[in-house]
Order: C-alpha cells, then sequence, then structure tokens
C-alpha cells in the first residue's frame, strides 16, 4: 500500500511543475502558484516566505511572457489572494493596475464576456477564461474594496456558464465560434469543466454573505457539483470526455483535480451543510475517494500521469476530436491542479492518502 502526505504532495508538485518547466511562467504556472499561496492558510511561516518568493518576481515586473489576460503578469490570482490576506502589500497597486485593464481594455463579445485578445473579430469564447480571471478579480475585489471587481467576477463566469452549459446534462462546452461561427464545440472537456468549477468555488465562496449575487453564486455552484457527480467513475475520477467511460475515454488528471479541489473547498466553507449532515457526508467521501484515486496517476517522484496535452476545440469540435487528444506525462497543466487538490485535502484536516 502506498501512504502520500497531502502538503508533502502539494508543495512537491509545485516544485515539480519549476523542474520541469523552468519557472511558473505563462498560465498553467499561475495556477500552481495560487495553491501555493492557497497553502499559507496552514500559517506555516516557512510556506509563507516559499509563496512570497514565488510570487514577487512577478509583482516586481521581472517575469515576461504572452499571455492572453494581463493579470497573470503580476502573479494572477495567487498575488490577489495573498495582497487580501494581508500577506503581500507589496502587490497593491499591480493588482489594481491589473483589474483596472480587464474592466476597461479586454475585449469583449455582444455579451461582455471577455474573448480572445489575438483574433478579436472572431469572437472566441471559451471556457477556460472562467478561471483566469475570475479567481483574480474576486480577491482584487476584496482586498482593495472594489464592488467593481467583484460584480465583474461573478458576470464573467455567469455569462460563460450560461453559454456553455449544456442542459440535458449540466456539464460545460469548451467554447464558440472556434469549429466555425456560432457552432458551441460538442464536448464535454474534463479540463474545461475543471476550470468551470475553479471559477464557480470562488464565487460562491468568497463573495460576501450579503453580495447580492451570493445566492445565484451558491446555486450556480451546487448546479456543477450535481452535475460533475453524476459522471465521477468508481475510482473517484472523471474521464477526458465525461460522458463517455474508460473504454472510450481516458481518466484525466487535470480536469479531475480541479473539480476535486472546487468540490473541497466547498466542504471546507460549509457550502454543504454541518459535517454530520448527509449532504455532507456524502460529497466527503467521493472527495475522498477521488483524492485516492488521483494518487494512483502519481509516483514517488512526484510524475503526474494521463495529463490532456493542451486543447482548444480540437478538429471539428467532437467528442471523437476531444478523445484523440493523448494524455501526456507531467504536461505543463498537471502540477497546477494536483497543488490546489492535495492543498485542499490539506486544509480539510486530510493529512494522509493511503491507495
Amino acid at each position: 500500500m502506498r501512504t502520500a502526505h497531502t502538503l508533502d504532495l502539494a508543495l512537491n508538485a509545485a516544485r515539480k511543475h519549476l523542474a520541469v518547466c523552468g519557472s511558473f511562467a505563462g498560465y498553467p504556472g499561475i495556477v500552481t502558484l495560487y495553491g501555493a499561496a492557497r497553502l499559507t492558510g496552514l500559517d506555516d511561516p516557512a510556506i509563507l516566505a516559499q509563496a512570497r518568493e514565488w510570487l514577487l518576481p512577478f509583482v516586481r515586473g521581472e517575469v515576461t511572457f504572452k499571455a492572453n489576460f494581463p493579470n497573470y503578469f503580476c502573479g494572477g490570482a495567487g498575488t490577489a489572494y495573498l495582497l487580501w490576506r494581508g500577506h503581500l502589500p507589496e502587490a497593491r497597486e499591480e493588482v489594481r493596475r491589473y483589474a483596472e485593464q480587464i474592466l476597461h481594455e479586454a475585449p469583449r463579445d455582444h455579451q461582455g464576456i471577455l474573448k480572445m485578445p489575438r483574433d478579436p473579430s472572431r469572437n472566441l469564447v471559451w471556457i477556460d477564461v472562467a478561471f483566469a480571471v475570475t479567481p483574480f478579480l474576486v480577491f482584487a475585489g476584496l482586498a482593495l474594496g472594489e464592488e467593481r471587481y467583484l460584480e465583474e467576477a461573478f458576470q464573467q463566469t455567469a455569462r460563460m456558464v450560461r453559454l456553455l452549459r449544456n442542459p440535458e446534462n449540466g456539464l460545460f462546452h469548451q467554447g464558440i465560434n472556434f469549429n466555425g461561427p456560432g457552432k458551441i464545440s460538442e464536448d464535454h472537456w474534463s479540463r474545461g469543466n475543471g476550470w468551470g468549477a475553479f471559477a464557480l468555488i470562488e464565487i460562491a465562496r468568497y463573495l460576501p454573505a450579503d453580495h447580492p449575487r451570493k445566492a445565484e453564486a451558491l446555486a450556480l455552484y451546487r448546479d456543477h457539483v450535481e452535475a460533475c457527480a453524476r459522471f465521477q467513475d468508481e475510482a473517484g475520477l472523471w474521464h477526458q470526455e465525461m460522458t463517455e467511460d474508460g473504454t472510450l475515454s481516458y481518466v484525466e488528471t487535470s480536469g479531475s483535480a480541479l473539480m476535486l479541489y472546487a468540490l473541497g473547498s466547498g466542504l471546507e466553507a460549509g457550502l454543504f451543510g454541518a459535517t454530520d449532515s448527509a449532504d455532507y457526508v456524502a460529497h466527503r467521501a467521493r472527495f475522498e475517494k477521488g483524492m485516492r484515486g488521483l494518487l494512483a496517476y502519481i509516483n514517488e517522484d512526484t510524475d503526474i500521469f494521463h495529463t490532456c496535452r493542451p486543447c482548444l476545440c480540437p478538429g471539428t469540435g467532437t467528442k471523437l476530436d476531444y478523445r484523440a487528444m493523448p494524455p501526456v506525462l507531467n504536461d505543463s497543466h498537471a502540477f497546477g491542479p494536483v497543488v490546489l487538490a492535495a492543498g485542499q485535502a490539506r486544509l480539510l484536516g486530510l493529512e494522509t492518502l493511503a491507495r
């Protein structure tokens, strides 16, 4: 039987990202950095020092890279989160600067949804953007007392959900207009649904209790949690095309870990009721089962298997096109979701995993 300590798994996955990719530059690194920032909730000075060490070069403008959204340049959600918690006061003006750029300069479609800036005439909208801007804007709004940022965080995610949610099963398609004008991709891609879950938990959990969007944020989150639960496999994980089992579609670890993070964060925040309620107990069992299942795809050296390579409405956007995207060992997208999920397990008091 293999046993892993959840905190070690989270920290080692962050370090593995750095070792494999060479830096945290780029949006997969921004996810990893947010996972590291959340670990500061354990109130360990060494973890805080490490998170600050990794984020400060972004805050100081020392890391350069290409990105669709400007908030990545200051370290993204991890920087805004630490600013909110009082651990990164140096970032105050940079966080405000990039939040204002999102509100006033980023291109949008006719519904006000942020779209791909590199080809604005095609109105390319994809669910990944929900994670890209929502958590950052939530914590920027909380840290700086800016209601505008909170409202924008909610609206971006809610509009994407309304546009890309399949009403027949509650899952999200990845994008629209990539495979032709007005065409929505036919997938229920694991990482795409993980990106949506990532954004939904942040607005459901962190919008203030008296915020006018709070009830709707909670409802959107719960709806997606229940939709994902219907497609969780016997090992507690999800497949590349979530509606198809292992004979047709492989287990995909990045989406699985993101959905586990969102579920675990909701448990920690009390969004499923008291710890002895039937709802909490059922979802807690799903979370722990999924974490044990995830461990089967991570070896002792923190190599992470079965992560889908970069994927954006491939081919003609059919389920077959998504199924054909191969899993990759130690893809750059692999690490951040594991940092988030394993860190969330530790924040829930789950110190070890055994498989």
